[in-house]
C-alpha cells in the first residue's frame, strides 16, 4: 500500500491528461464573430484573442477549450456593439432608458 507521500507514482491513477484544445464547434464560433467583426487576417485575428484573453498564439490549436469559451463570450460582446458609437459618457452610451427618460 501506497501512502501520500511516496515519490511513486500510483498506476491505477488516472493521468492528467492537461488542458483540452478548443473544440470544432468552438472553432467556427469565433471564425464567425472574426467574420461579423471585419478582422479577416490572422495578425488581427490574433490581436484581438490577446487582448481579450491575455494569451499570446502562435497558432490556433494553442486556444483550450477553456480559453476558447471565455474568448466566445467576449466576442460575442464585440460584435453586439459593433455598431455603436461609444462617446467614452456612460450616461450617453446607455442601453437602456432610465427611470428618469420614462417621466
Amino acid at each position: 500500500m501506497l501512502s501520500l507521500f511516496d515519490d511513486a507514482p500510483d498506476p491505477s491513477a488516472p493521468s492528467d491528461p492537461g488542458p483540452s484544445p478548443l473544440s470544432d464547434g468552438q472553432r467556427l464560433q469565433i471564425r464567425d464573430a472574426f467574420g461579423l467583426l471585419g478582422l479577416t487576417t490572422a495578425r488581427e485575428q490574433f490581436a484581438l484573442v490577446e487582448e481579450l484573453t491575455g494569451i499570446r498564439l502562435s497558432r490556433v490549436t494553442d486556444l483550450t477549450e477553456d480559453a476558447a469559451r471565455s474568448l466566445i463570450y467576449t466576442l460575442k460582446g464585440r460584435v453586439q456593439n459593433a455598431g455603436r458609437a461609444n462617446t467614452g459618457d456612460s450616461w450617453a452610451d446607455r442601453d437602456e432608458d432610465t427611470w428618469i427618460d420614462r417621466l
